[in-house]
């Protein structure tokens, strides 16, 4: 028997989703690889490891009542479950106690939520070099932090995880942030529709304020990065003014902000589309979060960012198209209950147009700039391997690919391929939008024989929340 909806992800999208489609009464799952829901944003706010949680913020802590509401709604919620094939006929795969599961859905939303875009700069590879979202994966998962640290980069999250720290005690070297004075005279020209979202635009200057407050160095439109130390990182040197300064540290956390996760969208090939405000490309969708694959909707950051608020309206959008396909609303139905969530979306979206524009990431942190520098980490590719790929050649990132092994590692290209299409682009001096992407394809994740051997098929059951298993 099949589930009349697949949702991949229980992050602030995936579960008001879910909320809203167990509330109808249709078989609805929800496939996660985390043990709980809550995704990146609200990572075990319902059970967090630290004794107070409360500091990392409201934005944090009012994730525990959604959470909770999630667990309570009725929908079957496949905890430790890693989707790695999406197949057009609503086939799921997942990987689940070390064996394979096999399901059906009739319909299918995926919630992939973001990644952080690769921050290339000279030395990003060596040990002691993170994110600033390992940062706060080790924060929000186990309250593991790094006394002493540099934080650099550009982006709301660097503020926000630098916040976290000070207010949790925890020493931070500096923070260096990259963004260009000529960003901010930009930004200005989209001020009014910032200031329509006051709320959220104080909750950044106060973040600011906090950390200036605080004493910790903040080095403004700083440039020329690069990871001091041999064999592993021993701090950070760049420039400010036309001053070199240097910052020592054993550990150095990068952030040049986030993109869609778009990994298993491509690999079900679904149609994409560059976002030119925000640098990246995003999958094709419409207003109610449908792809050019009708029975698949895609919702939240993973189909281009927009926030947690407006994650969890994406959601709820989703929601209501898919049960007016099922024929669960009527279309007049469907718009009457999405009314509010798409007028939180447009107001939200003047807010989206000035942070896009304040973080525009630079274009001398999208390319590696040393020969040497890794590209591709999984098969060991600098920058100078891949040049020589293209000049034997390989115009498109598949043909380079195909050339250089550059994206077939097991990350699948996650890391590598933003800076790939961005490097052609330079190189043949034409738009990143006719450059193209890797093209994907499953499995998503390595698999050994072991795990591929055991295999069980999934059931919907009208037991409450329990998988029936063949």
């Amino acid at each position: 028997m099949a589930f009349d909806c697949a949702i991949i992800g229980a992050g602030p999208a995936g579960m008001n989703a879910a909320i809203a489609l167990a509330k109808s009464g249709i078989q609805v799952v929800v496939l996660d690889r985390a043990e709980r829901a809550g995704g990146q944003i609200f990572r075990k706010a319902g059970n967090s490891p630290l004794p107070q949680s409360g500091l990392l913020g409201p934005d944090y802590t009012d994730g525990a009542t959604l959470i909770e509401v999630f667990e309570k709604c009725g929908a079957t919620h496949m905890a430790g479950a890693d989707v790695w094939h999406l197949g057009e006929d609503g086939t799921v795969l997942y990987s689940a106690e070390g064996e394979t599961r096999q399901l059906q859905a009739r319909e299918v939303l995926i919630c992939p939520g973001a990644m952080e875009r690769p921050m290339p700069i000279s030395g990003w590879t060596l040990p002691g070099v993170m994110t600033a979202g390992a940062a706060q994966v080790m924060l929000k998962s186990d309250a593991i932090v790094a006394q002493g640290a540099v934080f650099a980069g550009s982006g709301p999250l660097l503020y926000l995880i630098v916040a976290q720290y000070l207010r949790l005690g925890v020493k931070v070297a500096a923070m260096v942030d990259t963004t260009p004075r000529a960003n901010y005279t930009a930004a200005l020209a989209h001020g009014s529709g910032a200031l329509r979202s006051w709320p959220i635009l104080r909750k950044g200057l106060s973040l600011m304020r906090e950390i200036s407050a605080s004493g910790v160095p903040v080095y403004k439109y700083a440039t020329d990065l690069k990871i001091l130390g041999e064999d592993r990182a021993t701090g950070l040197a760049f420039n400010v003014g036309g001053r070199e300064k240097q910052v020592s540290a054993d550990t150095v956390f990068l952030h040049h902000g986030v993109i869609p996760n778009s990994n298993m969208t491509r690999a079900l090939q679904l149609v994409h589309e560059w976002n030119a405000a925000q640098q990246c490309w995003q999958v094709k969708t419409n207003r109610w979060g449908q792809s050019t694959v009708p029975h698949v909707s895609v919702a939240g950051d993973g189909a281009g960012i927009i926030g947690a608020d407006g994650a969890q309206s994406a959601g709820r959008l989703a929601a209501s198209n898919i049960l007016a396909r099922l024929g669960k609303l009527s279309e007049a139905e469907r718009d009457k209950e999405a009314r509010q969530d798409h007028a939180a979306l447009r107001k939200l979206a003047p807010f989206r147009r000035f942070i896009d524009r304040l973080y525009r990431p630079m274009e001398a942190l999208q390319f590696p700039r040393e020969p040497d520098t890794l590209v591709c980490r999984c098969e060991d590719q600098s920058l100078q391997d891949l040049r020589n790929g293209f000049e034997k050649g390989a115009r498109d990132p598949n043909a380079l690919k195909s050339l250089t092994r550059c994206g077939m590692g097991p990350c699948q290209g996650r890391q590598c391929g933003p800076m790939v299409s961005a490097l052609l682009a330079k190189w043949r001096d034409e738009p990143e939008s006719q450059v193209g992407y890797f093209r994907l394809r499953s499995p998503q994740r390595l698999l050994n024989l072991e795990e591929f051997s055991r295999f069980q098929r999934v059931q919907a059951s009208n037991m409450d929340s329990e998988e029936a298993i063949e």
